[in-house]
């Protein structure tokens, strides 16, 4: 009996040690593993989220006449600081009883790109046209008239425009245009005969007034000391218009407003 009681105890111990491994094992595999701990975030700055403050780099690299530019830079034809001699001729383009060339000459000092002054001289060798013609052959007579002889004045130039255009793909032209406003001097020649028919004689008076302009002038660079030009002036003058023949209790006179327009052709000299 004590041998089977010893047997027993034996067994016994075995058992608990064999449970309490079983257990151990058990244990350290249903242990989750452990994790990496994350690195904790930085805590935000106190000035994350506002604007950046750039006055100070705007000041000292940005300044205000960086904000004005133009458009076009390094122009391949400049007139600023330039003297312009220019010649051209032309015609009448709105005057019903006088026709004939137009001759002149302007001289032009261009401050800037876009401002300079003109002094400008016009000759016209003013004739009747052939309606002016008719009337004298086949009734005696001759419309009340004056002919505009010549002008000379000064201007102040405008240049808004410049700008260049492709000729069929092959050539680039530049070109620019300007508006001038200005005042002058203007002398006309009035038309009238003295005396009784069939003995009269010319007895055409002239006269000076002063006149206002405004031409508008397109110019066609050809080099940087050449241009051709195209010109369009208007002159406003009053005028005193006398009959042509004076009836026997003397001549009328008649004060109006005249504009006369001219476009005329020619070149600019540019140094």
């Amino acid at each position: 009996m004590y041998s089977h009681l010893k047997t027993s105890t034996r067994s016994l111990i075995a058992l608990l040690a064999f449970a309490s491994v079983t257990t151990a094992g058990v244990s350290a595999q249903a242990q989750p593993k452990a994790r990496p701990t994350p690195a904790a975030a930085p805590a935000p700055s106190a000035t994350q989220g506002d604007k950046l403050d750039v006055t100070d780099l705007e000041n000292k690299y940005w300044s205000a006449k960086d904000t004005d530019f133009n458009v076009v830079q390094n122009r391949l034809f400049s007139k600023a600081g330039r003297l312009a001699l220019s010649l051209n001729y032309g015609m009448y383009v709105n005057e019903p009883w006088s026709e004939g060339a137009t001759a002149g000459a302007s001289l032009n000092y261009f401050f800037s790109e876009r401002y300079g002054v003109e002094l400008a001289y016009t000759n016209t060798d003013s004739r009747d046209t052939q309606a002016t013609a008719n009337l004298k052959t086949q009734q005696g007579g001759a419309p009340n008239h004056n002919k505009m002889k010549d002008f000379y004045g000064v201007a102040f130039n405008w240049v808004p425009f410049y700008a260049k255009v492709s000729v069929l793909n092959s050539k680039i032209i530049y070109f620019d245009m300007s508006f001038s406003p200005g005042v002058g001097m203007l002398t006309y020649e009035q038309q009238m005969v003295n005396g009784l028919a069939g003995s009269e004689v010319n007895g055409n008076s002239r006269k000076s007034t002063p006149a206002f302009t405004f031409d508008v002038t397109q110019h066609y660079f050809l080099n940087k000391w050449l241009a051709l030009r195209v010109d369009y002036k208007n002159r406003w003058y009053r005028e005193e218009i006398t009959e042509f023949r004076a009836p026997s209790s003397g001549r009328t006179v008649i004060k109006d407003l005249n504009n006369t327009g001219l476009l005329m052709f020619g070149a600019t000299l540019y140094w």
